[in-house]
């Protein structure tokens, strides 16, 4: 599990979230959600902005309206945190 602290707090089952819990995805998540990012020539991520609130709905168990609520500032915090699920902590520190 990963817990990544909001900038701003977000509703989700009727309450105040300031944390998220992510959990790391499974085969069966990237089978039903397929791959958060594509890969460019230049060794280059495109983050996918919808698969990606799919993967922190599904991974942090919020609905949703939560992910729609999020500062841009969080989604982007949690896309690197999704994407380093797939590509590795080493991959992404040496972008």
């Amino acid at each position: 599990m990963k817990e990544i602290k909001l900038s701003k707090s977000v509703r989700a089952h009727g309450d105040e979230l300031y944390v998220l819990e992510l959990r790391e995805p499974t085969g069966k998540d990237v089978r039903e959600l397929g791959f958060p990012y594509t890969a460019s020539g230049d060794a280059g991520v495109k983050m996918d902005a919808g698969v990606i609130a799919k993967y922190i709905s599904r991974l942090a168990g919020v609905p949703p309206s939560s992910v729609d609520e999020m500062q841009p500032s969080d989604l982007n915090t949690i896309s690197w945190e999704i994407v380093g699920f797939f590509l590795g902590s080493s991959t992404l520190d040496n972008s």
